[in-house]
């Protein structure tokens, strides 16, 4: 009890202390007065707020919900009162000079210093972040003070004209209006864009008749174009256009500099519309040497491996060969020429391009093999022609890695811990090629399905091996020439994976095989011709056994997933993604379609059967046809918010002897990436009840047919280390059922479709710390198809989180965004 009054009192002072060093400010300058308060821009009609705003550098301080106290400037003036930037400054000197002398005691050893310079990196970035920054409660809980300059306010009107002017506005004005709220001032942008300039035509002035045809055989990529508004960006997009097209074929000395623009704003305007403006432009482009440039060749193709410190070693024997024409040097490790030769586009005899020189780079790093690739060329006595150079540092052979955590089922909030061992092999048969090996072992507290509510140990042990060529393993190298720049990749894989349940003990064999190569940045394909799993659950507890066949009266074929099977299919998935790799997802698309086929080779081979069951015994075979799309679209709003629509759907017809597919194909409804207001996969099927057990547990309700979609905005709440986000969304779907044996509540019907979509909203609280992002999800359901009525004003705020009510309020924990 002390202990807490004594966190409780140091809290309270700490809070109270924040306030009386932020309540007003502390400057002794006339011009720094007030606090910097919000800006609001104003008048704008085009030009969006956001790409005004971006123009104002300064970001006012953080306040206490809104009133005129400002905590993080009260926690960085705390901290500078024993705060010694002097002395920081003299750790930096001193650091910097230990590392200086300790450098040139082992100059002349290239392995020590690498270590050396390891060793002093971090300890001169600490030093110097603690110079510059200040210390622990300057730079992480405090925020220096931000005050109000009248000559910065009045920069960045002028910046917000000359934007303006850039795009086209060229009698635009940007006056602000200064507004004086208690201890801070608020600056109001006024802008008055009137009528933009517009483009009446483009020509292109080229003297040399090859650039030109170039040049104009790619016109309808052009930036520039008529009838289109004016915008500075625009020109210096068509200057980088027009240098990429001319480098990529063979003008490697050509640069952007060398155009300019002539721009007519003297059209006289029509007599119709005085107010109309328009302007010609004229796009020159300078070939250099009296327009007769140098179109260069590649005279040769060096590839190198250097040792891992990167650093010639003298000592250590090279080892020369020369395949398809390019030379390859290795100093230490030995990779397949025939294999590189399908990475590398620059070709001698070839003409130089651009384009070939960074896709060869991206195809090596791509190979998971190289630490480092650096491209580089020299003329040759001719000075019409280059050398071509790359060199390459491999990455280590072996890699080993570890992974530890928690698991958490959502449904009873039990943690269990796991680990996780990767094993990595590179260039397994000197041909790039790498060999991974996962061992993942678990314990999840999870709930009984039969007997009383007690929750019981789960244990999983998985392995799962891999081995990946840098190349699609085809007859004849059938098409692998003509997919070598689509970064591709054959992986074989062998896994198995067991757990152990007290109702149960399930194994599963996999044999895959699969097909990836990517065309563009945009565009992926996957093709498994190759996917078998022999599937086998032991040690069935009567009771357990009971209930499955409860169940499959009822409509529910869990049963399926229980029996011994042999599930064989050919798959093929196309990704288009716009998104950016890094970062949330901008103003992008996502499209993914997913196609399966199970049991196909038993259509074709008949007998395959036969021979399965006299290797592994009885199996239950399937016969199956599936089909998966996603669409995803967002769409930015402001600089930290977004609207995201996304519509999935899908279904799974079977046929054959079983007439029901494995029940990892069937389709779910309800949880974090779908809707958030029921538990996961307990949603459906159509407007059937949920089904429990005799412990009062939901089972879970696949479907042959899922149809939901999800609107969503994301916002910016606040900065804590990372950013604190939320989110607000409404969640609509379900999945049915479409063979004939189904009751009729789970079967999809056209008359009865709108009355059985589920309908659910609530909020989101999401933690980015860019490299990881908690998500929080809270759902409420508004209409519940198995009630068929409108739930949302059965919610009860005392009873929030009672899952017996028709409605409540349900958590969803997830990592990464849902969708």
């Amino acid at each position: 009890m002390n202990i807490h009054c004594k966190i409780t009192y140091s809290s309270f002072f700490l809070v109270i202390l924040a306030g009386l060093f932020a309540c007003s400010p502390k400057s002794s300058s006339p011009t720094k007065s007030y606090f910097l308060g919000t800006s609001s821009i104003k008048g704008n009609h085009i030009i969006s707020d956001s790409d005004l705003e971006a123009l104002i550098p300064q970001k006012p301080n953080r306040r206490l919900l809104g009133l005129p106290f400002f905590p993080y400037v009260g926690l960085y003036r705390f901290g500078e009162l024993f705060y010694n930037r002097e002395e920081k400054q003299r750790k930096v000197i001193e650091v910097t000079q230990k590392y200086q002398n300790e450098s040139r005691i082992y100059e002349n050893n290239p392995r020590k210093l690498e270590k050396i310079q390891g060793r002093y990196a971090k300890k001169l970035e600490k030093a110097q972040v603690r110079a510059e920054q200040g210390n622990f409660w300057m730079r992480v809980l405090g925020e220096a003070p931000v005050y109000y300059h009248l000559a910065e306010v009045t920069l960045n009107a002028e910046k917000m004209q000359k934007y303006l002017y850039n795009n086209g506005f060229f009698e635009s004005t940007v006056t602000f209006k200064p507004d004086t709220i208690f201890n801070r001032i608020r600056v109001n942008y006024l802008v008055t864009e009137n009528r933009p300039t517009m483009i009446r035509g483009v020509e292109y002035q080229v003297k040399n008749y090859f650039a030109d045809s170039i040049i104009s055989a790619n016109n309808k990529d052009a930036a520039l174009t008529s009838k289109k508004r004016y915008d500075g960006d625009s020109f210096e997009e068509e200057r980088v256009r027009i240098e990429t097209l001319l480098r990529n074929q063979g003008y490697m000395g050509f640069s952007r500099q060398n155009i300019s623009y002539l721009v007519n704003d003297t059209i006289t305007n029509a007599a119709t519309d005085s107010n109309f403006k328009s302007v010609d432009v004229q796009v020159r482009v300078d070939m250099g040497q009296a327009n007769q440039p140098v179109r260069y060749k590649i005279n040769s193709v060096n590839f190198e491996v250097l040792p891992p410190s990167g650093t010639a070693d003298l000592s250590s024997e090279k080892d020369t060969v020369t395949y398809q024409g390019i030379k390859y040097i290795f100093s230490d490790k030995r990779f397949a020429t025939k294999i590189l030769d399908s990475k590398i586009q620059v070709r001698p005899g070839a003409f130089y391009s651009q384009k070939k020189e960074r896709d060869t780079q991206q195809q090596l790093s791509l190979t998971d093999q190289f630490d480092f690739v650096n491209y580089s060329y020299t003329l040759d006595s001719t000075g019409k022609a280059i050398n071509s150079f790359f060199k390459v540092i491999p990455l280590k052979k072996y890699q080993i890695s570890t992974d530890v955590g928690l698991n958490v089922i959502q449904l009873q909030g039990a943690p269990g811990p796991f680990a996780n061992l990767s094993y990595k092999i590179r260039n397994v048969f000197n041909g790039l090629e790498n060999f991974e090996a996962n061992v993942r072992g678990g314990i999840e507290l999870v709930p009984g399905f039969v007997g009383n509510s007690s929750i019981y140990r789960s244990e999983e042990l998985a392995l799962n091996t891999s081995l990946i060529f840098p190349r699609l393993l085809t007859p004849k190298g059938f098409l692998q020439r003509q997919t070598a720049g689509f970064n591709p990749r054959t992986q074989v894989g062998l896994g198995y994976n067991y757990v152990n349940r007290p109702e149960y003990t399930r194994t599963n064999l996999k044999v895959a095989m699969t097909y990836s190569w990517q065309p563009t940045n945009r565009t992926l394909f996957n093709l498994s011709l190759v996917d078998l799993n022999i599937l086998n659950t032991q040690n069935i507890r009567a009771d357990f056994k009971g209930l499955l066949d409860t169940l499959q009266m009822q409509g529910n074929n869990l049963i399926n997933s229980f029996q011994k099977s042999f599930v064989s299919d050919i798959n093929f998935n196309f990704t288009y993604n716009t998104n950016a790799l890094i970062g949330p997802p901008k103003n992008a698309r996502y499209f993914r379609i997913a196609l399966e086929s199970g049991g196909t080779s038993l259509n074709v081979l008949p007998k395959q059967e036969d021979l399965i069951k006299n290797v592994f015994g009885d199996l239950q075979f399937y016969k199956y046809l599936r089909w998966n799309a996603d669409y995803r679209r967002y769409w930015p709003v402001g600089k930290k918010s977004a609207f995201v629509a996304r519509v999935n759907t899908g279904a799974v017809y079977s046929y054959g002897d079983s007439k029901v597919p494995p029940y990892e194909k069937y389709f779910f409804a309800g949880g974090s990436n779908s809707l958030r207001a029921w538990l996961p996969r307990r949603l459906g099927p159509g407007s059937s009840p949920p089904r429990l057990t005799s412990n009062n547990l939901s089972i879970e309700s696949p479907g042959e047919f899922l149809l939901e979609g999800n609107l969503e905005w994301r916002g910016y709440l606040a900065k804590f280390f990372g950013d604190i986000n939320y989110a607000l969304f409404i969640d609509a779907g379900n999945v049915w059922n479409l063979n004939s044996n189904a009751t009729e509540s789970q079967k999809f019907e056209a008359s009865s479709f709108l009355r059985e979509v589920a309908v659910g909203t609530g909020f989101g609280i999401r933690y980015d710390l860019s490299f990881f992002i908690l998500r929080f999800d809270f759902g409420i359901k508004v209409y519940d198809p198995a009630l068929q009525r409108f739930v949302l004003d059965e919610l009860q705020l005392n009873r929030l989180f009672k899952r017996t009510q028709s409605n409540f309020l349900n958590i969803n924990l997830g990592v990464g965004y849902p969708f």
